[in-house]
């Protein structure tokens, strides 16, 4: 009979989700090439308080002679975004889930690829459940330009980063981001199966329920 229940239960499985990136290619900046990151956007919380903790930024500024002049855009193509006015810059989960963070891209903040008083020469990333730290990693930054940094933290309910300068405060440190990549958690599957899926496990069952008759009326 086990070999019946098998396939079975391979059919009734669970669904594992997949991994998005959120490259903020969609956020329909303002004239200076500039916008707060809305509400919800991608499913999270992005910070604003007063001075936007997390604005979007367009290559066309942040490249432009007369801007910031710098050499390099965001790896996505054409948006990135940065923090501003706080030590700690929390994201979550709008629906207040847990996800699991693979990585972004980061860089810190420049102007005509030179580091300025406010660049951010360090990152720290902490992932969170709750108020239990579940992993942290950090990135030093000699140069402009962006670099991938891999997390891997699961099973987070907030990411909190934190940009340091030896020579000023961490609410005056810059940097940027690009690529979040990120996976919500697993679920078990409620997905209705299909009717030839439903009909082969129902066969199966069948299947199952005649040998087990066949069995019971065997002489002995």
């Amino acid at each position: 009979m086990k070999k019946y229940l098998l396939p079975i239960a391979i059919l009734f499985g669970t669904h594992h989700a997949q991994a998005a990136v959120i490259n903020f290619d969609d956020i329909p900046l303002n004239v200076s090439g500039v916008l707060n990151v809305p509400d919800n956007y991608g499913g999270f919380i992005w910070p604003k308080n007063g001075n936007p903790l997390f604005f979007a930024i367009g290559n066309g500024p942040y490249q432009g002679v007369g801007n910031y002049g710098n050499s390099y855009g965001a790896p996505s193509g054409q948006i990135a975004v940065s923090n501003y006015g706080s030590p700690d810059v929390a994201v979550s989960r709008s629906n207040g889930g847990t996800f699991s963070f693979a990585g972004a891209y980061f860089s810190t903040w420049t102007s005509y690829d030179r580091l300025q008083s406010d660049s951010a020469t360090m990152l720290t990333i902490n992932g969170y459940n709750g108020s239990t730290l579940v992993g942290s990693t950090s990135i030093a930054f000699t140069a402009g330009g962006y670099q991938w940094v891999s997390a891997n933290f699961a099973n987070i309910t907030s990411l909190a980063f934190s940009g340091s300068n030896s020579i000023v405060a961490p609410y005056q440190t810059r940097w940027l981001m690009d690529d979040f990549t990120y996976e919500a958690g697993s679920t078990q599957n409620t997905v209705p199966l299909p009717a030839s899926s439903l009909l082969i496990g129902l066969g199966l069952a069948a299947m199952v329920a005649t040998r087990r008759k066949t069995r019971l009326q065997r002489p002995e």
